[in-house]
């Protein structure tokens, strides 16, 4: 029974990934992106990985895809506006999905000998959180600050393009041309 849903979620996760792809709206492949998010969690559940399966769920489908929501969302409809077709990105496209097919029927056709079993307690919250916070704590850190400042910066980019907000493109033209036809600002 859990081979079924193995496959179940594989399937989904598989037919969200490509619906996501396929979608020119950026809203709408986010959202797919996050369905799939939920099927690859239902994947690690399958396999007994319930930390992974729970960190999937709160850290991808919940907090990061909401950032890119709402970034997305904040830019505008013009700013999603698709430019047409690339073919230079389609024939990438297409190679690596060779290269992932490939990659795949390597690992298929592999001995089932050539996978190691986890060690005791590999997975854990103790154990995750043991490795995470003895030996990658700057890096985990790091990457937290970073994560928030590359956020700051899509909102103060996307205010400064906004037009009619204070401090856009707009109204620093507005205020030049203003100074420059009228001798400066002496209002």
């Amino acid at each position: 029974m859990e081979g079924l849903f193995f496959y179940l979620f594989a399937t989904l996760a598989v037919i969200a990934a490509l619906a996501m792809v396929t979608r020119r709206d950026p809203v709408t492949s986010a959202f797919w992106l996050i369905f799939c998010f939920l099927n690859v969690a239902a994947l690690f559940a399958t396999l007994e990985a319930h930390l992974i399966a729970v960190l999937q769920v709160l850290i991808y489908a919940g907090a990061i895809m909401v950032f890119f929501l709402f970034v997305t969302m904040f830019l505008g409809r013009t700013k999603r506006a698709s430019s047409g077709t690339h073919t230079a990105l389609i024939g990438f496209a297409l190679l690596t999905a060779a290269a992932l097919v490939a990659l795949l029927g390597r690992v298929v056709g592999s001995s089932p000998r050539a996978f190691l079993a986890a060690p005791e307690g590999f997975g854990t919250i103790e154990g995750v959180s043991e490795t995470l916070l003895r030996h990658y704590l700057l890096p985990f850190e790091v990457t937290g600050l970073l994560l928030t400042v590359a956020v700051i910066g899509a909102v103060l980019l996307a205010r400064r393009e906004a037009p009619g907000m204070r401090g856009s493109r707009e109204e620093v033209e507005l205020l030049e041309r203003d100074a420059s036809v009228g001798g400066g600002a002496d209002a």
